[in-house]
């Protein structure tokens, strides 16, 4: 609640002359979210792109204002200038309604913190006793808010925004290409799968596993692991995914179990505008030209251990610091990969994929 009351405080210091009404919306949104509005989505989607017309392009501008909850205000002038489609930021509001628990309880409790804004007492109880007669609703900002500061944002989740550079790389490279490649490369249990499969649910598009081509352990010789890069299929990765991905053909596969030391059946995807692939490895040298957008993604380590930790128990572990992490940073350093990729991104820092700056 703490935390709470110096986000409220802050908004107040940036939104000089805003009414107790703003400040309540804050509360609310804060505690309920922003789904109120998408009862229906193809509606949310017409209201967006009339706003977004409307609004004019500021990529210089702060993108994201702190609600707390997990959630943040997404500016849509910020997004209109970094290149975003008002379909991605539709989704990225659609995901934040639907991830987000709804609480009336700390709604209520929070009211308490008007008293910690420069309004007059007797004013602030009036508001509190009459916001919860009504059954604490939903309340649009004031005409002198909008008047000063033409609020156009939507409600997201944190975790998401930080997820802005990537997003905003793909958008712009679809609408310059026909079909576009988008690749996430980084060390293991940086939360790869994690970023793939958000990427997949924000733009529905297929989602490729390097995991799917880990290499049979026939075929784990030394001469093979001592490659960089070596210790995935990547022959049958680029002859069954990539290649037919990047000529805008379907995609026919069979991913390979390692706890079964098989392959199962084939899957076959069609060609989609976007795709996403996951996984170390999937940005070897000679793989490169094939992406529009290219991913780095890092966490720091005790963040990384554990996980790993977590996955696969002490043993497990030891095997990856003692054989896996070597043959990953051995390909790393040997075709830096990190310096080949347009976004860096990280993981587990508190801010759910914060960018950061380009290594070399």
């Amino acid at each position: 609640m703490e935390h709470l009351a110096q986000l409220l405080q802050e908004h107040f210091r940036n939104h000089p002359g805003m009414e107790l009404r703003d400040a309540i919306k804050f509360l609310y949104q804060s505690s309920m979210g922003g789904g109120h509005l998408i009862a229906d989505p193809s509606g949310a989607l017409a209201r967006l792109e009339e706003e977004w017309e409307q609004t004019g392009s500021d990529p210089a501008s702060p993108p994201t204002e702190p609600l707390g909850g997990g959630l943040c205000r997404l500016s849509l002038a910020a997004c209109k200038g970094l290149g975003l489609a008002p379909s991605t930021v539709l989704a990225l509001f659609l995901r934040g309604a639907e991830e987000c628990v709804r609480q009336p309880e700390l709604l209520d409790r929070s009211l308490e913190l008007l008293y910690r804004l420069p309004f007059p007492p007797e004013e602030i109880e009036s508001a509190i006793h009459q916001y919860r007669a009504a059954g604490l609703p939903m309340v649009g900002h004031s005409a002198a808010y909008r008047q000063a500061f033409s609020p156009a944002y939507r409600v997201v989740l944190q975790s998401d925004a930080a997820l802005l550079p990537f997003l905003s790389a793909i958008d712009r490279s679809c609408r310059k290409h026909p079909r576009t490649l988008a690749a996430i490369d980084g060390p293991c249990a940086t939360g790869k799968s994690t970023l793939g499969a958000r990427l997949s649910q924000l733009y529905s598009c297929p989602l490729f596993h390097m995991d799917d081509f880990f290499l049979p352990p026939e075929r784990k010789t030394p001469e093979r692991l001592a490659q960089p890069g070596g210790n995935v299929d990547y022959e049958r990765f680029f002859a069954q995914v990539l290649s037919p991905l990047s000529r805008g053909e379907p995609v026919l596969y069979q991913p390979y179990r390692c706890h079964s030391g098989t392959l199962e059946a084939a899957r076959t995807i069609p060609p989609a505008p976007l795709a996403v692939v996951e996984g170390v490895y999937s940005l070897r040298p000679e793989f490169q030209s094939l992406y529009q957008v290219k991913c780095f993604l890092t966490a720091p380590w005790p963040v990384r251990e554990a996980r790993l930790l977590d996955r696969c128990g002490p043993d497990g572990l030891e095997r990856f610091r003692t054989l896996w992490i070597p043959l990953e940073d051995q390909y790393f350093q040997v075709f830096s990969i990190s310096g080949s990729c347009d976004v860096h991104l990280e993981t587990g820092s508190g801010q759910g994929g914060a960018p950061r700056t380009p290594a070399d």
